[in-house]
C-alpha cells in the first residue's frame, strides 16, 4: 500500500510542472500577439525592399535590416516617413507604421562630418542659356495672353475663327522649338524645363478651347 500511494503523488507532484508549461504557453501566446509582424517597404533609389519586422520595432532596427540587404553604413542612412526623417529610437507603430506602408532610405555618406554644398557654377555658357530662356519666355507671356483673350470669346459664346486657334498653337510649337534648340544646365536646365511645361500647358488649352467652340458647330 505504500508504493501505491508513492506512486499516486508522483502524478499530484508532477502537475505543477504540467501548469508551470500552461503558462509558459500561454505566455509565448500573448508574446506571439505583442510581436505582431508587418511587412513594409522600404524605397531605396531606384531599388525597393521588402522588409517583414516586428509591429514594435523602432526605426533603428530597420536600418539594421537594411544594412544586411544592403551592405551600407548604418551611420550613412537616414529614414523618412510621410516625408518626414525618424529618429532610430522611434517605434514604427507610434510614428503610424501599419502593413504595407512605405518609407524612404536615403544615403548620407559621411553624415557625421559638416558638409557645405558649393554654391552653383555660374558660368557664362550657363548664363547665355538663362538669358536665352528669359527671351523665350517673354515671347510666351505674350502667347499666354493671347490665349486668354481667346478663352474669354469662347466663355462669351463667341465663334472665333479655327485659324486663330491654328495660328496661336503654331506660335506656340516655335516656342518650344527654341527652348528645344538652348543648350542649358545648371540653373538655366531648370529654368528651361519649366519654360516648356508652361507651353505644353498653353498648347492643351487652346486644343480644348477649340473642342469648346466647334462643339456640334460648323468650323469656319
Amino acid at each position: 500500500m505504500m508504493h501505491h500511494s508513492t506512486d499516486d503523488s508522483e502524478p499530484d507532484g508532477a502537475m505543477p510542472v504540467q501548469q508551470r508549461d500552461d503558462s509558459a504557453s500561454s505566455s509565448d501566446s500573448a508574446s506571439a500577439v505583442s510581436n505582431h509582424t508587418i511587412t513594409i517597404t522600404v524605397y531605396h533609389g531606384s531599388s525597393d525592399h521588402h522588409l517583414h519586422v516586428p509591429q514594435h520595432a523602432t526605426f533603428g532596427d530597420v536600418k539594421k535590416a537594411l544594412v544586411l540587404e544592403t551592405g551600407l553604413e548604418a551611420t550613412d542612412l537616414k529614414i523618412l516617413f510621410r516625408g518626414d526623417e525618424k529618429d532610430d529610437a522611434e517605434q514604427l507603430q507610434a510614428a503610424g507604421v501599419t502593413e504595407g506602408s512605405v518609407v524612404v532610405l536615403v544615403d548620407e555618406p559621411n553624415k557625421g562630418v559638416d558638409h557645405v554644398e558649393p554654391p552653383p557654377v555660374m558660368t557664362e555658357e550657363i548664363a547665355k542659356a538663362i538669358a536665352a530662356v528669359l527671351a523665350v519666355s517673354g515671347e510666351v507671356d505674350e502667347l499666354s495672353d493671347r490665349v486668354g483673350a481667346l478663352e474669354a470669346a469662347v466663355d462669351g459664346g463667341t465663334i472665333v475663327a479655327v485659324k486663330e486657334f491654328d495660328m496661336t498653337a503654331e506660335l506656340l510649337m516655335r516656342q518650344l522649338l527654341k527652348l528645344d534648340g538652348i543648350k542649358a544646365d545648371g540653373e538655366a536646365r531648370l529654368q528651361r524645363k519649366a519654360e516648356v511645361r508652361r507651353v505644353q500647358k498653353l498648347q492643351e488649352d487652346v486644343d480644348t478651347l477649340k473642342a469648346r467652340c466647334y462643339r456640334a458647330k460648323p468650323q469656319l
